[in-house]
């Protein structure tokens, strides 16, 4: 087997092992969050595992549609972080302890 083939091979493992989870090229914590639910996105919190509370809403006054992405820009070395997710309907999901520097998009709701 090539390196290369032995790369991609190594690629689709990993992608199977994180569903809903691209591998990241780099260590930036920065990621992209992709709704891919049927419902709009109503509200979006990422916090360093290290904080208490979830700070602002990273929407603001909108909403992120079924089909669409927003990159969730996070500072250099912040790599373990909680994300939340309210739905236009209110109900909310919740991933802690996510280490942020190893993939470059969420796909939710998965």
């Amino acid at each position: 087997m090539t390196f290369r083939r032995s790369l991609l091979a190594l690629s689709a493992l990993a992608a199977l092992a994180l569903p809903g989870l691209a591998q990241a090229q780099s260590n930036d914590p920065s990621f992209r969050l992709n709704n891919r639910g049927n419902s709009p996105i109503r509200e979006v919190y990422v916090s360093s595992t290290n904080v208490n509370n979830w700070g602002p809403d990273r929407l603001g006054a909108n909403v992120l549609p079924p089909g669409q992405s927003l990159t969730i820009r996070l500072p250099r070395g912040q790599c373990m972080n909680d994300i939340r997710i309210v739905w236009q309907n209110g109900q909310s999901s919740e991933r802690r302890g996510v280490t942020t520097c190893h993939f470059t998009d969420l796909n939710v709701p998965r």
